[in-house]
């Protein structure tokens, strides 16, 4: 079985445990975002896969917990591979917590920015999606642990940082730049500015992209 097939077949068993349907996450595009909000959508210390200045750059804002974001996931693996090496592209990730339908949101986030702080944020950034199904549990924070040990983190340094919340303003932050922005739902995607919600489709993401970098 592939990964892919695995993260599928994970999703698909926290839709069937929590009633959740991706339909609700139909994609759709808006309008773009207004000149003053633009700052809002990545800042210095964000975390990206190119530069702040790249001539096409898609921002997701998201939730580690979200059913709609693991499936979404798979989709921008492919883009930021297509991409790898192309200073004209930049993917950044922001954080989204949906803490009020989300009990596991909030400490999976700072897990994400605690692995950052050794070098290793993307590396956990793959690790919650492909295994949403499995840390969605009361004892979330040992499978967060579990996690910091395969990546050869200090676990020490890791679990220090989620006992003492170290990176929980960090995580509002991104938040509240999401609540500026009038996200309601996750995945919300912004393509130069342009908001697109729900799980896209590779197809014609990779189309918009490539008629921007033209």
């Amino acid at each position: 079985m592939n990964k892919e097939a695995k993260i599928l077949i994970g999703v698909g068993l926290i839709i069937v445990l929590g009633g959740w349907s991706l339909a609700r996450f139909s994609p759709k595009t808006t309008p773009f975002v207004a000149p003053e909000d633009v700052g809002k959508l990545v800042r210095d210390d964000s975390h990206m896969t190119g530069q702040k200045n790249a001539k096409v750059t898609l921002v997701e804002f998201g939730d580690f917990q979200c059913p709609a974001c693991a499936a979404s996931w798979p989709v921008i693996e492919k883009i930021i591979n297509d991409y790898k090496g192309n200073p004209n592209f930049n993917f950044v990730t922001r954080n989204f917590p949906l803490t009020e339908i989300h009990d596991y949101a909030m400490i999976s986030a700072e897990a994400a920015e605690a692995a950052g702080a050794q070098g290793k944020y993307w590396e956990m950034f793959e690790i919650l999606y492909e295994n949403q199904v499995e840390w969605v549990v009361p004892q979330s924070k040992n499978f967060l642990i579990g996690y910091a040990q395969r990546l050869g983190l200090d676990v020490t340094q890791f679990e220090k940082a989620l006992t003492e919340k170290t990176y929980v303003n960090f995580v509002k932050t991104d938040r509240a730049d999401g609540e500026a922005l009038k996200i309601t739902s996750t995945p919300s995607f912004f393509l130069n500015g342009e908001k697109m919600v729900g799980v896209p489709n590779y197809d014609a993401l990779k189309a918009k992209i490539e008629e921007k970098l033209k």
